[in-house]
């Protein structure tokens, strides 16, 4: 009978190899068309049980990772509130506070991870480890959301203004994490750090296309 272990790792590999090549495949197509939106749900899936296993895995007595941890906490993070704008965005139709305490807990949850991976980067670069570099980075990513998710759920801004251009990027950061953990694993170079961020590099070409091309100038505009 296979250990927790090897069910997790199951989970994680699978949920993570159908989130990389539907993510891929939502970003190539038509966007809201049948292809788009097929994808989109496969990928937050895939996305979803490999985060959760990965957080589960990181932490399992003799298998603690700060790798998996990183990347596990932080998609999690931006697949649940990238997904979760869509659904508000529907429900802002019939609805004037669509918002609920479900939205509260991914942004208390987005501010926590990212402050504990600020302290991990900060510890690792006071000992000398420039890997260090990469929790800061997911981290100060994290805080950075978690302080836009304030001024959402604090009527500063409308789902109608907001909700297409947090949909891209918070997609697609947790599409960059899905191809950071394929390249880490998979490719072997030094220093370390420089594979971590280079998806997030090309990534962020990616986000600032895609947001020129689908975000009207004016959903910027605050309510």
């Amino acid at each position: 009978m296979p250990s927790l272990f090897q069910v997790l790792i199951i989970i994680h590999v699978a949920g993570g190899t159908a989130g990389l090549i539907s993510g891929t495949v939502s970003a190539a197509s038509q966007k809201g068309g049948f292809w788009h939106k097929l994808s989109g749900k496969i990928f937050f899936w895939g996305m979803f049980s490999a985060s959760i296993a990965a957080l589960i895995i990181s932490n399992l007595p003799e298998h603690k990772n700060l790798f998996l941890f990183a990347v596990g906490g932080f998609a999690l993070y931006m697949i649940c509130s990238g997904y979760r704008i869509v659904h508000l965005k529907r429900l802002a139709k019939n609805s004037d506070q669509p918002i609920n305490w479900l939205d509260y807990a991914l942004s208390l949850f987005g501010l926590g991870f990212g402050g504990y991976l600020l302290f991990l980067g900060v510890k690792l670069v006071m000992k000398g480890q420039n890997f260090g570099i990469v929790p800061i980075v997911f981290g100060l990513i994290c805080v950075n959301y978690a302080r836009l998710d304030y001024q959402f759920l604090n009527g500063k801004q409308s789902v109608k203004a907001i909700w297409m251009s947090n949909h891209i990027i918070r997609m697609m950061g947790a599409m960059i994490a899905s191809y950071t953990a394929f390249l880490v694993v998979n490719i072997k170079m030094d220093p370390e750090w420089v594979l971590w961020l280079l998806p997030t590099l090309i990534g962020s070409g990616l986000i600032a296309y895609f947001m020129r091309k689908f975000v009207k100038p004016k959903s910027a505009k605050t309510v």
